[in-house]
């Protein structure tokens, strides 16, 4: 019986001795674990194998949308259209020089002319802008607008553009036009895009 008694016992004390062993070696190992200091770098390794030349890249572009030259113009006032007469068109110049436009162009290039705004239009009214190249030639009209909605002022943005055709060699004006039906439509902050463009 002590035998089995001391037996047990040195087990247990063997188990203990074991389990401090391993957690003081971790413990020590942590607290005492430091990194040393870096190694120089090592030297530089053979280059390797010139790879494959890769796949050809996309074309590029064949020049029939060239740009040739562009200018701009911008206004950042506001202006109020009440005072025009309904249903007439405008050259926006008459009140605000800056919405004309000259060009000098080569001789079978095109125009592309880009009017960008807001207008605040309150309670009612509607307001048609459209661009126009030497009086002759005209892009889309835009038009936007409300209907008698009281106490209520609504803002829209604006997009006006036109692209030529094939145009002669010289100077050609651009002008921004508007036309006012009803209501006190406020004109505000625009800028005023023309670029030249090479002939496709």
């Amino acid at each position: 019986m002590e035998n089995k008694n001391g037996k047990k016992g040195i087990l247990l004390a063997v188990i203990i001795a074991i389990i401090a062993g391993l957690l003081g070696g971790l413990l020590g190992g942590y607290l005492f674990a430091r990194t040393g200091p870096r190694g120089e770098q090592g030297p530089l390794g053979i280059q390797g194998v010139k790879g494959d030349q890769g796949a050809q890249g996309l074309p590029g572009l064949n020049g029939s949308n060239s740009v040739i030259q562009i200018i701009q113009s911008q206004n950042v006032t506001s202006t109020s259209l009440g005072a025009y007469t309904n249903g007439q068109w405008y050259n926006m110049s008459i009140l605000d020089s800056s919405m004309r436009l000259t060009i000098n162009v080569q001789d079978q290039s095109r125009i592309y002319a880009e009017f960008l705004s807001s207008v605040s239009i309150p309670s009612e009214g509607i307001i048609s802008l459209m661009i126009v190249i030497d009086n002759q030639f005209n892009g889309t009209v835009f038009n936007v607008g409300i209907n008698n909605v009281p106490a209520l002022t609504i803002t829209f943005p604006i997009q006006a553009k036109i692209l030529t055709n094939a145009l002669p060699a010289g100077e050609h004006t651009i002008e921004v036009q508007f036309l006012r039906n009803n209501g006190n439509p406020l004109l505000m902050e625009r800028s005023f895009y023309v670029s030249e463009l090479a002939q496709p």
